[in-house]
């Protein structure tokens, strides 16, 4: 049977830890922020591990929201790709992967080991620190092998981070998956992921957000994007809005969801906003946030995938979705007894 939902980004493993704010201001780093690790934030990875209490949590933020999708999904609904050395980390993320549901289609890279996240958790907040590493290397002519390209052809709904439009494997197959999605009336989601993706790689995201039927991301993200575009407003329901409506490679309109944490949701649909209340969680509950922005679209994207286009049933389930990663460890998902029934949304 084939998969319903493709996914492609870059698998990593997180290395997660509780943190004080003098260790990001040690690496010059920013709560709720994402950057791409320099030459100055590798003994990071040394000191977390040898100082602080860690947990290492299979990741990648589209191989999250994948697996969030699935949770509500028939079984055997999701495919992922990306790229991931043949090392220990490897083994770890592809365990966790499957054991999640998702059919996992990685391109073995040995001339580099499995990347790596820096989760660094203050509070309610998390920066992540990102070593690509195997995942950099992840390469157009994988996703142009007929048995890969066969998944992206049955495939009738496409989720891609934009952390994968970085290098330019990722770019390329993004494009032409991009491009195929709308060539063939199938539905194409891409997230804004992190704010330097706006202000290193705007014209790569660009040349993506014009064949994009479903752009999502968070509040911080829309607001780097306008400031890049020159739109002088940080008002998240007009720049959802102005989203939605650039360019289109189709004439179908453009879906924009930005997500705002603990506050409402905007969804924009041209000129016609929606805003949805975000179900308080009770601070005791809190565990970790890291990762409920991927859940969010995870279960957004499940619903929607199940032919469900009536958005404001899509947000309740991306909500649900996020309300269960939130009380975990991680973006993790309970199993077996503990997963519970799934309510109808």
């Amino acid at each position: 049977m084939p998969y319903a939902l493709l996914a492609l980004e870059n698998p990593l493993l997180d290395i997660q830890a509780n943190v004080s704010d003098d260790l990001l201001a040690k690496y010059n780093l920013k709560a709720n922020d994402a950057i791409l690790a320099g030459a100055e934030h590798q003994p990071l990875y040394t000191e977390l591990v040898e100082e602080y209490k860690v947990v290492y949590v299979a990741g990648g933020a589209a191989q999250n929201t994948a697996r969030g999708a699935q949770y509500i999904m028939p079984p055997n609904s999701t495919v992922y790709m990306g790229a991931v050395s043949n090392d220990a980390y490897a083994d770890t993320i592809k365990k966790a992967a499957e054991a999640d549901g998702i059919k996992t289609n990685y391109q073995i890279i040995t001339s580099a080991p499995t990347g790596t996240c820096a989760a660094l958790i203050t509070g309610h907040h998390r920066s992540l620190v990102t070593n690509l590493g195997a995942a950099d290397l992840f390469t157009y002519e994988f996703v142009q092998q007929p048995e890969n390209w066969k998944l992206v052809e049955e495939a009738q709904y496409y989720y891609v981070g934009g952390f994968f439009l970085t290098h330019d494997g990722g770019y390329n197959s993004s494009v032409a998956i991009s491009e195929h999605a709308a060539k063939n009336n199938k539905t194409f989601a891409l997230n804004l992921s992190a704010p330097f993706l706006s202000e290193f790689f705007k014209e790569r995201l660009d040349a993506i957000i014009k064949n994009t039927d479903i752009l999502m991301g968070n509040e911080t993200e829309a607001r780097t994007y306008a400031k890049q575009a020159g739109w002088d407003t940080e008002d998240v329901t007009i720049i959802a809005t102005k989203l939605s409506e650039l360019p289109k490679g189709n004439a179908r309109p453009r879906t924009v969801v930005i997500t705002q944490g603990a506050d409402e949701t905007v969804v924009a649909v041209g000129k016609e906003v929606q805003s949805f209340p975000t179900p308080k969680v009770a601070d005791q509950d809190i565990v970790d946030t890291n990762g409920c922005g991927d859940a969010f679209c995870g279960g957004f994207m499940g619903l929607y995938a199940q032919g469900v286009t009536d958005l404001a049933r899509c947000v309740k389930a991306g909500q649900y979705v996020a309300g269960i990663v939130i009380k975990q460890v991680g973006p993790t998902f309970p199993h077996g007894e503990a997963k519970g029934t799934i309510p109808t949304f």
